[in-house]
């Protein structure tokens, strides 16, 4: 089985650059009315890796961090507004990234996306025709 090469993200201006050095575990799209505003957006769409495997190679002091509802912790860059990461006390194993940050390469390993959550609150003008399984809640 050949290795995993690591993937390279960064936020729109560059200022903050990092790396995802495994697998991401999952990849899901969220519809809660906090992850739309965030990002200004329809649904939110995020990977999670093991904390250990994402890496942040330039700008870490450029993430200002907004906690947003217990006991979730957004990470933006300051410069941009880029939403980069997500920490959650409830799961501090792993960190959760946004992956259109990330620049695919066509080597990579593409975690498929496994669900819609929080769909009892997405917009009521956007209808979900993926057919991947929808949680009202996580």
């Amino acid at each position: 089985m050949p290795s995993f090469k690591p993937l390279a993200g960064h936020c729109q201006c560059g200022s903050v650059r990092f790396q995802v050095t495994a697998v991401p575990r999952e990849l899901y799209h969220c519809h809660c009315s906090m992850c739309r505003r965030c990002h200004g957006t329809v649904f939110a769409t995020y990977a999670t890796v093991d904390r250990a495997h994402l890496i942040v190679e330039k700008g870490e002091a450029n993430l200002a961090r907004f906690d947003s509802s217990p006991p979730v912790h957004r990470f933006f860059c300051k410069t941009c507004g880029c939403q980069m990461f997500i920490d959650d006390d409830a799961r501090p194993d792993i960190r959760y990234f946004t992956p259109g940050t990330i620049d695919w390469p066509d080597h990579a390993e593409v975690p498929v996306p496994a669900r819609h959550i929080f769909v009892g609150s997405k917009v009521p003008w956007f209808e979900i025709g993926d057919g991947l399984p929808q949680a009202t809640v996580v």
